[in-house]
Protein backbone atom coordinates (compact mmCIF):
# COMPACT_ATOMS: atom_id res chain seq x y z
CA UNK A 1 0.00 0.00 0.00
CA UNK A 2 1.41 3.13 -1.03
CA UNK A 3 1.04 6.65 1.69
CA UNK A 4 1.31 10.43 1.30
CA UNK A 5 4.25 11.13 3.18
CA UNK A 6 5.48 14.79 4.59
CA UNK A 7 9.45 15.17 5.27
CA UNK A 8 10.10 17.39 8.16
CA UNK A 9 14.43 17.38 8.80
CA UNK A 10 14.52 13.53 9.04
CA UNK A 11 10.67 13.18 10.65
CA UNK A 12 8.56 11.30 8.31
CA UNK A 13 4.98 11.68 9.09
CA UNK A 14 2.58 9.19 7.16
CA UNK A 15 -1.63 9.56 6.82
CA UNK A 16 -1.10 5.25 7.49
CA UNK A 17 -0.40 6.38 10.84
CA UNK A 18 -3.89 6.34 11.54
CA UNK A 19 -4.46 3.03 10.99
CA UNK A 20 -3.35 2.32 14.93
CA UNK A 21 -6.63 0.95 17.01
CA UNK A 22 -6.90 3.92 18.93
CA UNK A 23 -8.35 5.76 16.15
CA UNK A 24 -11.84 5.72 15.09
CA UNK A 25 -12.76 4.00 11.65
CA UNK A 26 -13.72 6.72 10.00
CA UNK A 27 -10.00 7.76 10.46
CA UNK A 28 -8.40 4.93 8.58
CA UNK A 29 -6.03 6.19 5.89
CA UNK A 30 -7.12 6.55 2.18
CA UNK A 31 -5.08 4.44 0.50
CA UNK A 32 -3.29 4.92 -2.72
CA UNK A 33 -3.90 2.24 -5.20
CA UNK A 34 -1.01 1.37 -6.56
CA UNK A 35 -1.99 -0.01 -10.02
CA UNK A 36 -4.02 0.44 -12.67
CA UNK A 37 -6.41 -2.18 -12.15
CA UNK A 38 -7.16 -0.89 -8.40
CA UNK A 39 -8.93 1.86 -9.88
CA UNK A 40 -10.93 -0.13 -12.44
CA UNK A 41 -14.87 -0.21 -11.67
CA UNK A 42 -17.47 -3.15 -12.35
CA UNK A 43 -18.13 -1.00 -15.89
CA UNK A 44 -14.56 -2.04 -16.44
CA UNK A 45 -14.35 -5.44 -15.34
CA UNK A 46 -17.46 -6.10 -17.58
CA UNK A 47 -16.13 -5.09 -20.64
CA UNK A 48 -16.26 -1.38 -21.24
CA UNK A 49 -13.24 0.33 -22.79
CA UNK A 50 -12.19 3.89 -23.79
CA UNK A 51 -13.13 3.87 -27.89
CA UNK A 52 -12.19 7.72 -28.48
CA UNK A 53 -9.03 8.33 -29.80
CA UNK A 54 -8.00 11.00 -28.53
CA UNK A 55 -7.89 9.97 -25.11
CA UNK A 56 -4.33 8.45 -24.53
CA UNK A 57 -3.03 6.81 -21.81
CA UNK A 58 -2.00 9.76 -19.24
CA UNK A 59 0.73 7.58 -17.41
CA UNK A 60 1.02 5.67 -14.43
CA UNK A 61 0.65 8.36 -12.68
CA UNK A 62 -2.83 9.34 -12.82
CA UNK A 63 -4.10 6.14 -10.72
CA UNK A 64 -2.00 7.13 -8.22
CA UNK A 65 -3.04 10.45 -7.72
CA UNK A 66 -6.70 9.30 -6.72
CA UNK A 67 -7.23 9.17 -3.11
CA UNK A 68 -10.26 7.01 -2.96
CA UNK A 69 -9.31 5.19 -0.22
CA UNK A 70 -10.34 1.44 -1.02
CA UNK A 71 -10.81 -1.05 -3.85
CA UNK A 72 -13.28 -1.64 -6.67
CA UNK A 73 -14.53 -4.60 -4.47
CA UNK A 74 -17.34 -5.86 -2.25
CA UNK A 75 -14.86 -5.21 1.07
CA UNK A 76 -14.49 -1.71 -0.90
CA UNK A 77 -18.15 -0.93 -0.52
CA UNK A 78 -18.34 -1.78 2.98
CA UNK A 79 -15.56 -0.01 3.87
CA UNK A 80 -16.66 3.01 2.19
CA UNK A 81 -19.97 3.12 4.30
CA UNK A 82 -18.69 1.72 7.28
CA UNK A 83 -16.42 4.98 7.55
CA UNK A 84 -18.88 7.10 6.96
CA UNK A 85 -21.19 5.72 9.32
CA UNK A 86 -18.96 5.80 12.10
CA UNK A 87 -17.92 9.68 11.46
CA UNK A 88 -21.39 10.16 10.71
CA UNK A 89 -22.11 9.26 14.46
CA UNK A 90 -18.57 11.11 15.49
CA UNK A 91 -20.88 14.66 14.81
CA UNK A 92 -23.72 16.15 17.17
CA UNK A 93 -27.02 13.89 17.57
CA UNK A 94 -28.92 16.44 15.96
CA UNK A 95 -27.32 15.18 12.72
CA UNK A 96 -27.13 11.69 13.28
CA UNK A 97 -31.01 10.90 12.09
CA UNK A 98 -30.67 12.81 8.76
CA UNK A 99 -26.40 11.79 7.80
CA UNK A 100 -27.50 8.40 8.90
CA UNK A 101 -30.73 7.92 6.52
CA UNK A 102 -28.99 9.14 3.57
CA UNK A 103 -26.26 6.48 4.09
CA UNK A 104 -28.63 4.15 3.99
CA UNK A 105 -30.97 5.11 1.91
CA UNK A 106 -27.94 5.00 -1.13
CA UNK A 107 -26.76 1.53 -0.37
CA UNK A 108 -26.59 -0.66 -2.71
CA UNK A 109 -28.95 -3.63 -2.98
CA UNK A 110 -25.98 -5.82 -2.46
CA UNK A 111 -25.29 -4.56 0.90
CA UNK A 112 -29.03 -3.29 1.84
CA UNK A 113 -28.42 -4.17 5.07
CA UNK A 114 -25.00 -3.46 6.18
CA UNK A 115 -26.08 -0.13 8.29
CA UNK A 116 -29.00 -0.32 11.08
CA UNK A 117 -32.37 0.22 9.18
CA UNK A 118 -33.37 4.16 9.77
CA UNK A 119 -37.13 4.20 11.41
CA UNK A 120 -38.06 6.50 8.02
CA UNK A 121 -36.39 5.69 5.03
CA UNK A 122 -37.11 8.04 1.74
CA UNK A 123 -38.93 6.32 -0.22
CA UNK A 124 -36.97 7.85 -3.06
CA UNK A 125 -33.83 9.82 -2.62
CA UNK A 126 -33.76 13.46 -2.49
CA UNK A 127 -33.42 16.10 -5.51
CA UNK A 128 -31.15 18.93 -5.43
CA UNK A 129 -33.62 21.28 -6.79
CA UNK A 130 -35.89 20.60 -4.03
CA UNK A 131 -33.43 22.92 -2.12
CA UNK A 132 -33.62 26.17 -3.49
CA UNK A 133 -30.49 27.47 -1.41
CA UNK A 134 -27.63 29.29 -3.06
CA UNK A 135 -24.42 29.24 -1.38
CA UNK A 136 -21.85 32.37 -1.38
CA UNK A 137 -19.30 33.27 1.08
CA UNK A 138 -16.93 36.32 1.42
CA UNK A 139 -14.63 38.13 3.87
CA UNK A 140 -17.24 40.88 3.82
CA UNK A 141 -20.77 40.88 2.60
CA UNK A 142 -20.70 42.08 -0.97
CA UNK A 143 -23.48 42.06 -3.43
CA UNK A 144 -22.06 42.58 -7.07
CA UNK A 145 -23.90 42.14 -9.89
CA UNK A 146 -22.38 38.29 -10.76
CA UNK A 147 -24.25 37.84 -7.33
CA UNK A 148 -26.92 39.90 -8.29
CA UNK A 149 -27.18 37.95 -11.80
CA UNK A 150 -27.43 34.58 -9.47
CA UNK A 151 -29.93 35.98 -7.65
CA UNK A 152 -32.25 37.55 -10.42
CA UNK A 153 -31.74 34.57 -13.00
CA UNK A 154 -33.08 32.10 -10.53
CA UNK A 155 -35.84 34.39 -8.42
CA UNK A 156 -39.09 32.99 -10.70
CA UNK A 157 -37.94 29.31 -9.75
CA UNK A 158 -38.18 30.17 -6.08
CA UNK A 159 -34.34 30.39 -5.46
CA UNK A 160 -32.79 32.71 -2.72
CA UNK A 161 -29.15 33.70 -1.66
CA UNK A 162 -27.97 32.47 1.52
CA UNK A 163 -24.44 34.54 1.76
CA UNK A 164 -21.95 34.01 5.07
CA UNK A 165 -19.59 36.88 5.47
CA UNK A 166 -16.46 35.51 7.86
CA UNK A 167 -18.17 36.09 10.73
CA UNK A 168 -21.20 34.56 9.82
CA UNK A 169 -19.39 31.72 8.87
CA UNK A 170 -17.47 30.84 12.35
CA UNK A 171 -20.42 31.06 13.83
CA UNK A 172 -22.93 28.84 11.53
CA UNK A 173 -20.36 26.67 11.98
CA UNK A 174 -19.92 26.51 15.50
CA UNK A 175 -23.66 25.95 15.68
CA UNK A 176 -24.22 23.03 13.57
CA UNK A 177 -21.38 20.72 14.50
CA UNK A 178 -21.05 21.77 18.20
CA UNK A 179 -18.40 20.37 20.36
CA UNK A 180 -16.93 17.91 17.56
CA UNK A 181 -14.04 17.28 15.06
CA UNK A 182 -15.47 19.39 12.28
CA UNK A 183 -15.46 22.51 14.39
CA UNK A 184 -12.23 21.80 15.67
CA UNK A 185 -10.43 21.24 11.94
CA UNK A 186 -12.37 24.38 11.03
CA UNK A 187 -10.64 26.43 13.85
CA UNK A 188 -7.13 24.65 13.05
CA UNK A 189 -6.92 25.58 9.61
CA UNK A 190 -4.64 28.97 9.23
CA UNK A 191 -5.83 30.10 5.99
CA UNK A 192 -8.97 31.67 4.48
CA UNK A 193 -9.20 29.92 1.41
CA UNK A 194 -8.93 26.75 3.43
CA UNK A 195 -12.01 27.81 5.38
CA UNK A 196 -13.71 28.85 1.95
CA UNK A 197 -13.38 25.34 0.88
CA UNK A 198 -14.57 24.20 3.92
CA UNK A 199 -17.73 25.70 3.58
CA UNK A 200 -18.39 25.41 0.47
CA UNK A 201 -18.89 21.36 1.29
CA UNK A 202 -20.64 21.70 5.11
CA UNK A 203 -23.46 24.23 3.75
CA UNK A 204 -24.63 21.74 1.02
CA UNK A 205 -23.89 18.65 3.33
CA UNK A 206 -26.54 20.28 5.97
CA UNK A 207 -28.96 22.75 4.32
CA UNK A 208 -28.86 21.42 0.49
CA UNK A 209 -28.62 23.79 -2.61
CA UNK A 210 -26.23 25.13 -4.98
CA UNK A 211 -22.67 26.66 -4.30
CA UNK A 212 -20.77 28.76 -6.05
CA UNK A 213 -18.21 31.25 -5.84
CA UNK A 214 -18.47 35.25 -5.78
CA UNK A 215 -16.42 35.48 -9.05
CA UNK A 216 -18.80 33.16 -11.19
CA UNK A 217 -21.69 34.16 -13.42
CA UNK A 218 -24.09 31.74 -14.09
CA UNK A 219 -24.95 31.60 -17.94
CA UNK A 220 -28.49 29.68 -17.60
CA UNK A 221 -30.74 29.04 -14.71
CA UNK A 222 -29.84 26.46 -12.04
CA UNK A 223 -32.94 24.11 -12.94
CA UNK A 224 -31.64 23.59 -16.98
CA UNK A 225 -28.27 22.31 -16.19
CA UNK A 226 -27.77 19.20 -17.31
CA UNK A 227 -30.78 18.88 -19.68
CA UNK A 228 -29.80 18.90 -23.06
CA UNK A 229 -28.29 15.00 -24.33
CA UNK A 230 -28.13 13.28 -21.07
CA UNK A 231 -26.34 9.96 -21.18
CA UNK A 232 -28.11 7.36 -18.72
CA UNK A 233 -25.76 4.89 -17.19
CA UNK A 234 -26.98 1.71 -16.85
CA UNK A 235 -26.83 0.21 -13.77
CA UNK A 236 -28.59 -3.32 -14.39
CA UNK A 237 -24.95 -4.55 -12.97
CA UNK A 238 -25.92 -3.31 -9.42
CA UNK A 239 -29.36 -2.10 -9.09
CA UNK A 240 -30.67 -4.99 -11.23
CA UNK A 241 -32.98 -4.85 -14.21
CA UNK A 242 -35.12 -1.97 -12.80
CA UNK A 243 -32.94 0.40 -12.16
CA UNK A 244 -34.00 2.63 -14.56
CA UNK A 245 -37.56 2.53 -12.38
CA UNK A 246 -36.31 3.47 -9.39
CA UNK A 247 -34.70 6.56 -10.55
CA UNK A 248 -35.93 10.01 -9.13
CA UNK A 249 -36.95 12.27 -11.57
CA UNK A 250 -33.96 14.74 -10.38
CA UNK A 251 -30.55 13.70 -9.55
CA UNK A 252 -29.19 14.50 -5.72
CA UNK A 253 -26.10 16.09 -6.70
CA UNK A 254 -25.05 17.39 -10.33
CA UNK A 255 -21.13 18.32 -10.58
CA UNK A 256 -19.52 19.06 -12.99
CA UNK A 257 -16.22 17.69 -14.83
CA UNK A 258 -12.93 20.50 -14.36
CA UNK A 259 -10.08 18.82 -15.98
CA UNK A 260 -9.73 16.36 -18.47
CA UNK A 261 -6.39 15.44 -20.04
CA UNK A 262 -6.53 13.68 -23.14
CA UNK A 263 -3.00 13.81 -24.78
CA UNK A 264 -0.86 15.69 -22.62
CA UNK A 265 2.20 13.51 -21.74
CA UNK A 266 2.81 12.61 -17.81
CA UNK A 267 5.30 14.95 -17.01
CA UNK A 268 2.72 18.08 -18.14
CA UNK A 269 -0.07 17.45 -16.63
CA UNK A 270 1.14 16.09 -13.20
CA UNK A 271 3.20 19.27 -12.85
CA UNK A 272 0.03 21.78 -13.46
CA UNK A 273 -2.81 19.84 -11.88
CA UNK A 274 -3.54 17.43 -9.01
CA UNK A 275 -5.38 14.88 -11.02
CA UNK A 276 -5.45 13.68 -14.58
CA UNK A 277 -9.28 14.07 -14.15
CA UNK A 278 -11.10 16.20 -11.90
CA UNK A 279 -13.99 17.77 -10.40
CA UNK A 280 -14.66 21.20 -10.37
CA UNK A 281 -15.42 22.69 -7.42
CA UNK A 282 -16.24 26.75 -7.64
CA UNK A 283 -19.85 25.84 -8.22
CA UNK A 284 -21.61 22.63 -6.99
CA UNK A 285 -24.51 21.17 -6.16
CA UNK A 286 -26.55 18.70 -3.71
CA UNK A 287 -29.73 17.54 -1.80
CA UNK A 288 -28.44 17.59 2.14
CA UNK A 289 -27.08 14.92 3.68
CA UNK A 290 -25.21 13.39 0.90
CA UNK A 291 -22.69 10.45 1.12
CA UNK A 292 -20.03 12.51 -0.98
CA UNK A 293 -20.34 15.49 1.34
CA UNK A 294 -20.48 13.63 4.60
CA UNK A 295 -17.16 11.83 2.68
CA UNK A 296 -15.18 15.59 1.85
CA UNK A 297 -15.77 16.85 5.26
CA UNK A 298 -14.55 13.39 6.60
CA UNK A 299 -11.14 13.64 4.37
CA UNK A 300 -10.52 17.50 5.41
CA UNK A 301 -10.86 16.58 9.30
CA UNK A 302 -8.14 13.84 8.53
CA UNK A 303 -6.17 15.43 6.69
CA UNK A 304 -5.93 18.15 9.19
CA UNK A 305 -4.82 15.57 11.68
CA UNK A 306 -2.20 14.96 9.15
CA UNK A 307 -1.05 18.81 8.76
CA UNK A 308 -1.45 19.26 12.30
CA UNK A 309 1.12 15.80 13.26
CA UNK A 310 3.57 17.58 10.58
CA UNK A 311 3.35 21.04 12.44
CA UNK A 312 4.18 18.95 15.91
CA UNK A 313 7.15 17.32 14.62
CA UNK A 314 9.01 20.45 13.56
CA UNK A 315 8.33 22.11 16.11
CA UNK A 316 9.78 19.10 17.88
CA UNK A 317 12.64 19.02 15.69
CA UNK A 318 13.07 23.14 16.13
CA UNK A 319 13.42 22.99 19.72
CA UNK A 320 15.82 19.94 18.89
CA UNK A 321 18.39 22.48 16.59
CA UNK A 322 17.85 25.10 18.92
CA UNK A 323 19.58 23.20 22.02
CA UNK A 324 22.12 22.11 19.44
CA UNK A 325 22.74 25.75 19.12
CA UNK A 326 21.35 25.87 15.31
CA UNK A 327 18.53 28.65 15.82
CA UNK A 328 18.71 29.47 11.91
CA UNK A 329 17.98 25.95 11.07
CA UNK A 330 15.24 26.50 13.77
CA UNK A 331 13.99 29.27 12.38
CA UNK A 332 14.18 28.15 8.42
CA UNK A 333 12.23 25.32 9.52
CA UNK A 334 9.53 27.11 11.21
CA UNK A 335 8.88 29.50 8.60
CA UNK A 336 7.31 26.82 5.84
CA UNK A 337 4.04 27.13 5.24
CA UNK A 338 1.61 23.93 6.23
CA UNK A 339 1.50 23.57 2.39
CA UNK A 340 5.06 22.23 2.34
CA UNK A 341 2.84 19.51 4.03
CA UNK A 342 -0.15 19.11 2.01
CA UNK A 343 -1.05 21.56 -0.39
CA UNK A 344 -4.43 23.73 -0.44
CA UNK A 345 -5.74 21.83 -3.55
CA UNK A 346 -4.88 18.63 -1.82
CA UNK A 347 -6.27 19.72 1.71
CA UNK A 348 -9.64 21.30 1.00
CA UNK A 349 -9.97 22.14 -2.31
CA UNK A 350 -10.60 20.41 -5.81
CA UNK A 351 -8.10 17.34 -5.63
CA UNK A 352 -9.98 16.17 -2.23
CA UNK A 353 -13.43 17.05 -3.56
CA UNK A 354 -12.92 14.64 -6.36
CA UNK A 355 -11.30 11.65 -4.39
CA UNK A 356 -14.85 12.10 -2.36
CA UNK A 357 -16.92 12.40 -5.63
CA UNK A 358 -15.17 9.07 -7.31
CA UNK A 359 -15.00 7.21 -4.25
CA UNK A 360 -18.99 7.37 -4.22
CA UNK A 361 -19.53 6.41 -7.70
CA UNK A 362 -16.89 3.46 -6.74
CA UNK A 363 -18.07 2.18 -3.84
CA UNK A 364 -22.11 2.69 -4.77
CA UNK A 365 -22.32 2.11 -8.99
CA UNK A 366 -18.76 0.40 -9.51
CA UNK A 367 -18.03 3.31 -11.83
CA UNK A 368 -14.36 4.61 -11.86
CA UNK A 369 -12.97 7.83 -13.41
CA UNK A 370 -12.01 5.72 -16.64
CA UNK A 371 -15.77 6.21 -18.07
CA UNK A 372 -15.80 9.74 -17.63
CA UNK A 373 -13.12 10.81 -19.39
CA UNK A 374 -13.88 12.39 -22.75
CA UNK A 375 -17.22 13.56 -21.73
CA UNK A 376 -19.35 15.95 -24.36
CA UNK A 377 -22.49 15.87 -22.36
CA UNK A 378 -24.27 15.31 -19.30
CA UNK A 379 -24.28 10.97 -17.44
CA UNK A 380 -26.46 10.67 -14.83
CA UNK A 381 -24.98 7.61 -12.82
CA UNK A 382 -27.99 7.06 -10.11
CA UNK A 383 -28.36 9.66 -8.09
CA UNK A 384 -25.59 11.77 -9.55
CA UNK A 385 -25.54 13.85 -12.80
CA UNK A 386 -22.01 14.44 -14.06
CA UNK A 387 -21.62 17.42 -16.70
CA UNK A 388 -18.99 17.59 -19.48
CA UNK A 389 -16.53 19.93 -18.72
CA UNK A 390 -18.25 22.63 -21.08
CA UNK A 391 -21.00 23.38 -18.15
CA UNK A 392 -18.55 25.20 -15.48
CA UNK A 393 -15.42 25.37 -17.14
CA UNK A 394 -15.77 26.48 -20.55
CA UNK A 395 -12.59 27.19 -22.92
CA UNK A 396 -9.50 27.01 -21.02
CA UNK A 397 -7.13 24.44 -21.68
CA UNK A 398 -7.20 23.02 -25.19
CA UNK A 399 -6.14 19.55 -24.34
CA UNK A 400 -9.23 19.44 -22.02
CA UNK A 401 -11.93 19.75 -25.39
CA UNK A 402 -14.07 22.25 -23.50
CA UNK A 403 -16.37 24.01 -25.78
CA UNK A 404 -16.22 27.99 -25.90
CA UNK A 405 -19.08 29.94 -23.66
CA UNK A 406 -21.51 30.15 -26.82
CA UNK A 407 -22.15 26.44 -26.22
CA UNK A 408 -25.57 25.09 -24.89
CA UNK A 409 -23.64 23.13 -22.75
CA UNK A 410 -22.30 25.46 -20.66
CA UNK A 411 -23.87 26.86 -17.78
CA UNK A 412 -21.47 28.90 -15.13
CA UNK A 413 -18.64 31.25 -16.64
CA UNK A 414 -15.51 31.36 -14.04
CA UNK A 415 -13.85 34.77 -13.64
CA UNK A 416 -10.59 33.43 -11.47
CA UNK A 417 -11.02 36.89 -9.07
CA UNK A 418 -8.60 34.52 -6.99
CA UNK A 419 -9.34 37.10 -3.83
CA UNK A 420 -7.91 33.78 -1.78
CA UNK A 421 -3.96 34.66 -3.12
CA UNK A 422 -3.93 37.34 -0.78
CA UNK A 423 -4.50 35.02 1.89
CA UNK A 424 -1.18 33.52 1.75
CA UNK A 425 -2.28 30.51 -0.02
Amino acid sequence: MLVSMALVAGVHLRFGEVEAAEYPVWQKPDTLPDAKADMWGVSEQLGWEQTDDSLLDPGPLADGRMKIGFEADEQGTRLYYTQLDSFARSLPAKLHTPLLTALHDTLPPSHARLLAAPEQPHRQLPSMISYKNIFQTDKKSAHNAETQLWESMNRADGWTLDFYNDTESQAWVEETFGDSQVVWAWDYLPRGVLKADFLRYLLPLVKGGVYSDTDTRPVRPIEQWGSLNVELLNLSHTDGPDWESALSTHPAVIVAVDVDVHALPQDNWSVNWPRAWGICQWTLSSAPHHPIFLDVTRRIVNSTHFVQDWDTARHARADALRSDDRPAEADALLARPTSDALSVVEWTGPATFTDAVLAYLLARYGVSWHRLRGLDHPIRIGDVLVLPITAFSPGGQPDFKAEGRDSPQCNVVHNFAGSWKGDGA
